[in-house]
């Protein structure tokens, strides 16, 4: 614990003389308080809002932050959004989900890259180690911590996470990286980016990654992930933008033969992405958005080769004092299943959307009302509906704001086709989710922000396991408090201080034997989360930037809470190389996140990238 203790004084109080005693003059490029809040976000309503008006539990990580933490993936980078669980299970695969309810697949928070869900409809959830970026490419990652139905639709039912990246106009040039950790840990990346024309733009890209087992009971862990892709944008005006992507990505964690632990996998896939932005005029936005996405995952056991079809379209009509965002969607998803375990082995899913939201403004545009509702009808529950009412207001520099929503996750193919002996889920309904909140966002003379949200999710028909199969016997709720606060104590320094707290109480019906299985939900949840974020320019060359992070025990688990801290101590050695010297998870020897068979050790490497 003495050398911890020493670690963590060494980074803080650091950071605290140096940020004293040098001058004033340089700025934290892209986070500062200033240029955060005045951020344009599109997750929340699909339209363009300020962060500091948004009426909901919002942040977002910038480019700058992400490049300054020295991270190589995006769950890495979601360690430091308050309420955002994030745990290793083992040396290449992630748990990752938002006010509880947390699973190597987390069935009830949306992701997306791009707009494009990322959500696996076999597993019910986002398989981390299949889904990657260039994260020197993304413009920002914009976390909704709470339900997102009326937007997006089932399954957004505690969060959403919508990872923007940069146009083919900002990433122009030629970019390289790579790196090594102590623990055999390794990346490399590079980017070419190409104006094509006056109005044209076009970048390729490729990634590999690479990580060594855990070293632990897991002997099998060890993964690697290749990946390829490509962005061009067009702009056929300043108001009318059409950007096609795409990726195609292959990968492996251990050996599929091997009989090690964990079990071994497989996974390839690609994507291909089309939006077309039109505003027609200061009142009217037209948007389209189509993609197409293949699937393979191999994990021994089962064998999931899926397409997917997604069309939507909306628009956005100002009114008077009325803002209107409405759309229509749909979905096919055609899947090839090789299971002993689950029949038909082929199946055709679609699913139909429309979904209405209006901002009404009054009080010199100071108070919103917004309400809305998405329809959708899908083959496995039917019709659902989910509603949202919002209320802010803004004064004194604070936003005031509370909403009301419901929101479903519905039920999945690996759900509702077992076909163990007396298992079926041919009753099983979608889980519901009523939910309260209410926040309050102050910022002062543009060095100090505080953020706070209050929130009671009420959730009935979770599922359980019974003796006829999956049924809707658990219900209860989640009540908790996040907390972000910033501030600059100079130009040239950035301290940021969040905490989560949630408690859950899960109970099973009279008539169903999941009272176990309730009590394990609540146990995956850690109660308190805390981060603090110290990011400082020391001059124009050297940047230092310390994190500290502590997590709550997880009783079912039977993981101890801990606290660790990492570093990155960024050198931009001229105006094309930089080197980033960085330190993970910096404790007393190694800690446990999700398994203790997959202990997480100290870490230490080095990253170069060359930028022209």
């Amino acid at each position: 614990m003495q050398r911890f203790v020493s670690v963590v004084t060494m980074l803080l109080v650091g950071s605290a003389v140096l940020g004293q005693t040098k001058q004033d003059t340089f700025d934290i490029k892209g986070t500062s308080l200033t240029e955060l809040m005045s951020l344009k976000i599109t997750s929340l309503s699909k339209k363009k809002e300020s962060l500091n008006r948004a009426p909901a539990a919002v942040y977002v990580l910038s480019s700058k932050e992400i490049e300054r933490m020295g991270v190589t993936h995006i769950a890495e980078a979601l360690r430091y959004v308050p309420g955002v669980e994030v745990a290793r299970v083992d040396a290449s695969r992630w748990a990752i989900s938002i006010r509880g309810f947390n699973s190597r697949a987390s069935n009830k928070l949306l992701v997306m890259i791009d707009g494009r869900s990322i959500y696996s409809s076999f597993f019910s959830g986002v398989l981390w180690e299949e889904k990657d970026v260039v994260l020197a490419d993304v413009d920002r990652i914009e976390v909704i911590r709470g339900p997102g139905g009326a937007i997006w639709g089932a399954n957004a039912v505690n969060g959403v996470i919508n990872i923007i990246t940069k146009s083919g106009k900002d990433t122009l040039g030629t970019l390289a990286e790579g790196g090594t950790t102590s623990q055999g840990n390794s990346f490399g990346q590079a980017r070419q980016g190409w104006k094509l024309g006056s109005d044209s733009y076009l970048r390729f890209y490729a990634k590999l990654r690479e990580t060594n087992d855990t070293g632990g009971n897991f002997k099998n862990d060890d993964g690697q992930h290749k990946q390829m892709g490509f962005r061009f944008d067009h702009w056929y005006s300043d108001d009318n933008q059409l950007t096609l992507q795409g990726d195609m990505y292959r990968g492996e964690i251990g050996s599929l033969e091997s009989l090690k632990q964990p079990s071994g996998q497989e996974h390839r896939g690609g994507n291909v992405l089309l939006n077309w932005n039109v505003k027609e005029s200061d009142d009217r936005r037209h948007q389209l958005q189509a993609f197409y996405d293949v699937t393979y995952l191999n994990t021994g056991s089962i064998v999931d080769d899926r397409n997917t079809v997604d069309l939507g379209y909306q628009i956005q009509q100002g009114l008077s004092n009325h803002e209107l965002v409405t759309g229509v969607g749909y979905r096919r998803v055609r899947d090839n299943i090789d299971s002993t375990f689950i029949a038909p082995q082929r199946v055709r899913d679609e699913t139909f959307s429309a979904f209405l939201q209006d901002d009404v403004s009054f009080l010199d545009n100071d108070a919103h009302f917004i309400f809305g509702t998405k329809y959708e009808h899908n083959d496995y529950s039917g019709s659902e509906w989910q509603p949202n009412v919002r209320l802010s207001y803004f004064a004194w520099e604070s936003l005031f704001w509370s909403s009301w929503s419901q929101a479903v996750r519905m039920p999945t193919r690996l759900e509702t086709d077992l076909t163990f002996p007396g298992l079926n889920g041919d009753k099983f309904d979608s889980e519901n989710a009523t939910v309260y909140e209410l926040g309050w966002r102050k910022q002062w003379l543009e060095s100090w922000q505080l953020d706070v949200t209050l929130y009671q999710s009420d959730y009935d028909d979770l599922i359980s396991l019974e003796p006829d199969g999956l049924r809707n016997k658990i219900s209860g709720k989640t009540r908790g408090i996040e907390v972000s606060a910033s501030i600059n104590p100079t130009d040239a320094w950035l301290l940021r201080f969040n905490f989560s707290h949630a408690e859950m109480d899960l109970e099973a019906d009279s008539d169903s034997i999941a009272s176990d299985s309730a009590q394990r939900t609540e146990g995956y949840l850690p109660q308190n989360l805390a981060q603090v974020v110290s990011m400082l320019d020391i001059n124009q060359d050297w940047q230092l930037n310390t994190y500290l992070r502590y997590v709550d025990s997880l009783d079912t688990n039977n993981i101890d809470n801990y606290l660790v801290a990492d570093i990155s101590l960024q050198w931009n050695i001229n105006e094309y190389v930089s080197a980033n010297f960085i330190g993970r998870n910096i404790s007393d020897g190694s800690h446990e996140e999700w398994s203790a068979d997959a202990p997480v050790e100290d870490e230490y490497g080095v990253h170069l990238k060359w930028e022209l």
